[in-house]
């Protein structure tokens, strides 16, 4: 059981893997042989860059390859923006690891039969599964700063905010609420997860509508989508955390802290998929 789920994880975590790195292959190949022109426009100064392969170049393109050498050396390169793209990869690679439980519903004849309680056997699941996203996180984290540098710009790479680390917060919600939705379903999971995600988009938009009583259940529920903790705002190379759920997070009892909110994201993600293992206990053969 616990093999077949590694092998689940470890199929869609190559197939991410292997195309996120022909992507920064491919990347750090236009600008290795490509050139850079630059424009004056009424918006100010901008660059396009090209490759040299079939292009006719002007005498005041410079090698693609100087221009990102000579712009990491003039700046300092936040590590918070890597963290909340890995992030983002993540949170995306997720989505394809919550039928963990449901997918056993074939099987569990034989899963009930091994000396292994059910709480545990969850556990391990869920193990697997975060094991896998944690793997991708860094998978991600240490090719873009490969990519920099090779273009000789890693000592301009300055340590994140802590808050960068809020995001994985809305992962591990995200993956306890499609556990928690799934687990205990007998047939199909489509339209339970379709439901699902629309309601983490009709949810917010429920604050705008001007009926008060709408606004005051959207408010409180806020804290419930994955989505609402990647909330990263940047200031002159400057990124800090600036929460959605500020209001929301005042009525859950918390204050308004990017620590509060990952306390409270994590938290939820745990409770989620508690609930979820306690969904699976309840399943018969």
């Amino acid at each position: 059981m616990i093999y077949v789920e590694w092998l689940r994880a470890r199929k869609r975590l190559a197939i991410f893997a292997g195309v996120l790195a022909l992507l920064v292959l491919l990347g750090i190949l236009l600008v290795e042989f490509g050139y850079t022109h630059s424009d004056v426009a009424a918006h100010g100064r901008h660059q396009n860059f090209y490759l040299s392969i079939g292009s006719e170049r002007s005498s005041g393109d410079v090698s693609a390859r100087v221009a990102v050498h000579e712009e990491l050396q003039r700046s300092r390169l936040p590590l918070d923006p890597f963290l909340l793209a890995a992030s983002g990869i993540a949170f995306i690679f997720t989505i394809g690891l919550y039928t963990s439980l449901h997918a056993q519903r074939e099987s569990l004849h034989l899963a009930w039969t091994k000396p292994l309680s059910r709480a545990r056997l969850a556990l391990t699941f869920f193990t697997v599964d975060l094991a896998s996203i944690a793997a991708l996180y860094a998978f991600v984290v240490i090719l873009a700063l490969l990519a920099v540098a090779v273009f000789g710009g890693l000592n301009r790479v300055v340590a994140p905010n802590a808050a960068a680390i809020v995001p994985l917060a809305g992962v591990l919600l995200l993956y306890g609420l499609m556990q928690m939705a799934t687990a205990w379903l007998r047939g199909a999971c489509g339209g339970m997860v379709a439901a699902l995600w629309i309601a983490f988009f009709v949810v917010p938009s429920l604050i705008l509508t001007p009926i008060p009583q709408l606004n005051s259940i959207a408010r409180g529920v806020l804290p419930l989508i994955p989505m609402q903790y990647f909330s990263m705002h940047e200031s002159n190379g400057v990124y800090t955390w600036g929460p959605h759920v500020a209001a929301d997070v005042q009525t859950w009892g918390l204050p308004n802290t990017y620590g509060s909110m990952l306390l409270l994201g994590f938290s939820l993600g745990i409770a989620a998929c508690a609930l979820a293992t306690v969904n699976w206990n309840r399943v018969e053969v």
